[in-house]
């Protein structure tokens, strides 16, 4: 976990924060999210979180709300503030939003590669869902995704 002494905060993104959310984008994916798919993303209204370290921006999620289920679109943390926890603290907080607005599931999509993202979802209990085939584009063909979802309430119990 974030070690005692660091001052993490969370606070909600803005259009100025585009642009360094785009950096880390750039520098955690192959294919990364334009200028232009954070700006829906806020225009839309999703929930749209900035993690700062330190008053530095660290990281940035980002997730749709619906009725009863969340869906986490996509989350990155700055190269020079990986394994820290960080990933695993942001993770925590997109969590703890998903069941403050009464969610009972959250999903998400990950590439099939990306083995450190897998194992940070897995930690935290998010099981294997399904594959999507071909989901995600590459800069030389396309990969399959890797669905995985976490129950964040127990479901009722009927008689």
């Amino acid at each position: 976990m974030v070690s005692q002494n660091i001052n993490t905060k969370y606070r909600y993104m803005q259009e100025a924060d585009i642009e360094i959310s785009r950096d880390i984008e750039i520098n955690s994916n192959p294919v990364p999210w334009t200028e232009k798919n954070f700006l829906d993303c806020l225009r839309k209204e999703y929930y749209c979180l900035i993690q700062e370290l330190d008053k530095e921006v660290s990281g940035f999620a980002i997730q749709t709300i619906s009725l009863d289920e969340s869906h986490l679109l996509n989350i990155g943390i700055r190269e020079e503030f990986r394994n820290k926890g960080l990933g695993q603290d942001l993770l925590d907080q997109i969590v703890h939003v998903s069941k403050s607005m009464g969610c009972k599931k959250i999903f998400l999509e990950v590439r099939v590669s990306n083995e450190p993202a897998i194992e940070l979802y897995s930690k935290s209990g998010f099981k294997r869902v399904s594959i999507r085939k071909n989901y995600y584009r590459l800069p030389d063909g396309r990969e399959d995704a890797l669905v995985m979802s976490k129950r964040l309430k127990k479901p009722w119990k009927l008689f």
